[in-house]
């Protein structure tokens, strides 16, 4: 329990903290002062201050994971569940598929004798 706790915690101050943070401090070099305090009484301070940091925050991470990999992108666990459909499509589909391949094998023989009668015709010259 206490290791999710901590990969969540990392998780959020890599993905959340971090861009917010960055994002103060590109507005504070930008516009200084005032500026923060102009997106501070906007209506959505945390992601605007999020969005302005999204790209600093993004080369940061990329360094931290140059250093010790993993550290500035953390791993996110996911759950995959597949789920096979069978329906009488798929012997529609097979039928049609071998269908195809004969047709593309019969061309191909087709070709082969196209092609060997040209290169008799070629060596008769």
């Amino acid at each position: 329990m206490a290791k999710d706790q901590l990969r969540d915690l990392h998780l959020f101050a890599m993905e959340s903290a971090l861009p917010l943070g960055m994002g103060i401090i590109k507005n504070a070099k930008t516009g200084g002062f005032e500026k923060i305090i102009k997106v501070i009484k906007s209506k959505d301070p945390f992601s605007e201050f999020q969005l302005d940091g999204e790209t600093s925050a993004k080369i940061v991470r990329d360094k931290i994971d140059q250093f010790i990999p993993g550290l500035g992108h953390p791993v996110v666990s996911v759950e995959v569940t597949v789920e096979e459909n069978y329906s009488g499509d798929e012997i529609n589909d097979r039928d049609s598929l071998v269908a195809t391949l004969n047709r593309i094998d019969s061309q191909l023989d087709q070709l082969r004798h196209y092609l060997k009668d040209d290169s008799k015709c070629i060596d008769d010259e």
